[in-house]
């Protein structure tokens, strides 16, 4: 018989599937804000938004994933495969990224050298935060220097949660 608080988590880019199996627990930010999706969650298909994703493993294990974007779906009643009696089901989310990567795959030092030089790039732009004001066209480079801002700041802030997680 399934266990009722676990369900399916499958995280997949276009290079690989970066985590799968159960989980208790995922959290991340979704184009409508934070979500935390747990067993029996309402059917849903939505955006993902740039940051840190935390899935909780049945046995209390925390994976972080710097996450850059995407989708995300949550099902119910799927069929579980391996070990499972036949007939059990249980729910599903499956996030769809460009681009994720694990925190313990993070190069820090990386990071923090990209998050220097895009800030640099933002500031010589003359970059307020926002690449695009009420009225004005879009700057293609500094839109692109802004969002290297958001994927540095990304990946250090997984990096740092993890390890200042208890």
């Amino acid at each position: 018989m399934a266990d009722d608080a676990q369900f399916q988590i499958n995280l997949v880019t276009p290079e690989r599937i970066l985590l799968t199996g159960m989980a208790t627990e995922v959290m991340l930010r979704t184009g409508e804000g934070d979500a935390t999706f747990l067993a029996g969650h309402t059917p849903l298909v939505g955006s993902v938004r740039p940051g840190v994703v935390r899935v909780v493993r049945p046995e209390g294990e925390v994976v972080r994933v710097a996450v850059h974007g995407g989708f995300t779906q949550v099902e119910q009643n799927v069929p579980l495969a391996g070990d499972a009696e036949e007939g059990d089901t249980s729910s599903r989310v499956t996030l769809l990224v460009g681009v994720a990567e694990l925190a313990e795959e993070i190069d820090t030092d990386r990071a923090r050298i990209a998050l220097e030089a895009a800030e640099t790039k933002v500031a010589e732009l003359g970059g307020t935060g926002k690449a695009v004001a009420e009225g004005e066209e879009a700057d293609p480079e500094l839109v692109e220097a802004e969002e290297a801002v958001l994927r540095a700041q990304v990946r250090l802030e997984t990096v740092d949660a993890t390890t200042t997680a208890v």
